[in-house]
């Protein structure tokens, strides 16, 4: 390895000017400003192909001494005026190449430092957007891929007329990009930080960003910021080496995992997935604790219990036992820069399109239900929007389609599903009729218990794990006992305030789907209740049916 260590001294002109303060008054004593080095380089980052090139940048300074740091033998570097060229040598290797260069500014202990990545990429860099582009891209281990990054999700419109007008489908502004997390289901920290190597690369030439992923499966989140530091757009990467495949039940091909898992074989924690709140595409990471079989409790085919209160308190003793071991946070971030945050319940921000903005910024915060807005004792939707007709600036719940129509046979995915591409949340009745509004369809007949989750045998014989979920407050439960799956179908909003989605859910050891509970409206409204919006569920996605 050689050190390339470039010392530039240069001089700027100063002019004095002096000004004469009036005598009738005195003069305002002014402290001045501490003056620190800083520096400030054009681009972040950059990349450049397996046959090299040169790459020019320019940095600005309020100090004159100017130090560069670059210990790679692959790279140059020179200076000339306040520009910083790069010259990068062909790469004859079949891996990819990150050189980190510091430029720093003044003399130490004064000084200030920029970093400027450049990545060499090799013809083996695989385009994740060849076929389209969506928040969630699969990715195996040990390569080097390219994901667009100048347009929302899938670029579409429909589902939220509200965020495309006032912030369109196009990402302008970036800068850099950055790792917001990565993870696996284990909880294996020192595994985590395997899952992508190194940091992404935001290439502002192609608007792409490039990124490596490392030798372990798992997740992560990879974020696309302006020079703030603002978060302008995210992507899920699902980092698995079990290619996905499908089979058919009522008209739908559906995914053969669950969305964010490594495989889908029962008792092992891999099967999970990630977790959503209905209409977000930020996932959150399940309970990490091995699955154990919880007790239950033994109802009649009215739902009344058939044990004495012994047994009852007994089983519950079990229960409650099981609980403490199985539901527990996964904090995993690995080398990502954002830290997870499940129990904060954010401020809505009042202004159009609701906290859907803060959301993107907040990408770790689990948003609860909300008890301090004047339309009801609760609300079940993490998304809140302001009245834009002028009533008053009342806050209410949304009435968007965030996943999409949610119709078979339409082209119904928007900027906000979580799916990768050619896949979409499933539709209205994907596991069922739902007979009436806030009402639920019993459908155990269709459905097999097995160990720590269920199989569909009356659809496409696949199994379901009990993943558990994140209740309206943050609160995580029901690891191994529950299962509880989205669809793109929702009800309520505005200021009734239900903001309900449709479910695939277990209640009383029994599989049900739609909105929990049993065709009671008003119950339906209660804030305990399955399917509120600000729940954290899983998904199961299934092939887009795009109408051309």
């Amino acid at each position: 390895m050689k050190t390339t260590k470039i010392l530039y001294n240069f001089i700027a002109a100063v002019a004095l000017v002096f000004a004469v303060a009036c005598e009738t008054e005195p003069a305002e004593v002014l402290q001045p400003e501490a003056d620190y080095a800083n520096i400030t380089l054009s681009s972040l980052s950059t990349t450049i192909g397996e046959q090299g090139g040169v790459k020019s940048i320019f940095f600005a300074s309020n100090r004159t001494d100017i130090e560069v740091i670059c210990d790679y033998d692959w790279i140059d570097v020179s200076i000339e005026g306040d520009a910083l060229t790069i010259y990068v040598d062909g790469n004859d290797t079949s891996e990819s190449r990150l050189a980190v260069i510091e430029v720093i500014a003044g003399v130490a202990p004064d000084i200030a430092k920029a970093r400027y990545k450049v990545l060499q990429t090799t013809a083996g860099v695989v385009d994740l957007s060849a076929e389209g582009t969506a928040n969630c891209y699969i990715a195996p281990t040990g390569a080097t891929y390219r994901m667009r990054a100048d347009v929302r999700g899938n670029a579409m419109r429909d589902g939220n007329a509200r965020y495309a007008a006032n912030y369109g489908v196009d990402i302008e502004g970036g800068a850099y990009a950055d790792l917001v997390w990565e993870a696996t289901f284990d909880s294996d920290k020192t595994r985590s930080c395997q899952i992508i190597e190194q940091q992404p690369i935001y290439s502002a030439e192609e608007q792409a960003i490039y990124f490596t992923t490392g030798q372990n499966e798992g997740n992560a989140l990879i974020s696309l910021c302006d020079h703030t530091g603002r978060i302008l757009w995210s992507w899920h990467i699902w980092v698995s080496n079990a290619p996905v495949t499908t089979s058919t039940a009522d008209g739908l091909e559906w995914m053969d995992r669950n969305l964010g898992a490594l495989n889908n074989t029962p008792d092992d924690v891999n099967n999970r997935g990630l977790l959503y709140q209905w209409g977000r595409k930020e996932p959150f990471l399940p309970s990490p604790a091995a699955y154990v079989e919880v007790p239950k409790h033994s109802y009649d085919d009215e739902y009344n219990l058939t044990e004495s209160e012994e047994e009852y308190n007994a089983i519950q003793a079990q229960i409650e036992a099981a609980r403490v071991v199985l539901n527990i946070y996964n904090e995993q971030r690995g080398d990502g820069s954002y830290a997870w945050n499940y129990l904060g319940v954010a401020p809505v921000a009042l202004n159009a399109p609701g906290n859907i903005d803060f959301a993107l910024q907040n990408p770790t915060t689990f948003l609860g239900c909300r008890t301090d807005i004047p339309i009801g004792e609760y609300l079940f939707d993490w998304y809140m929007q302001q009245d834009l007709e002028g009533q008053n600036g009342v806050m209410m719940q949304s009435e968007s389609k965030l996943w999409g129509k949610g119709v078979k046979g339409t082209d119904y995915k928007t900027i906000f599903d979580p799916c990768p591409v050619g896949y979409v949340v499933p539709p209205v009745g994907a596991f069922g009729e739902i007979p009436a509004e806030y009402a639920c369809s019993y459908v155990n007949r269709q459905w097999q218990a097995e160990s720590c989750g269920w199989t569909w045998t009356g659809g496409n014989g696949d199994y379901f794990p009990s993943v558990g979920n994140f209740d309206v407050s943050g609160f995580i439960g029901e690891t191994s006992e529950r299962m509880l799956y989205w669809t793109a179908e929702s009800f309520g909003g505005g200021a009734a305030g239900f903001g309900k989605a449709a479910t695939l859910f277990v209640a009383y050891n029994d599989v049900y789907y739609g909105i929990y509970p049993l065709l009671d409206a008003a119950i339906a409204g209660s804030w305990y209740s399955y399917g509120a919006r600000c729940y954290g569920a899983s998904v199961r996605c299934v092939k887009e049916q795009r109408v051309e």
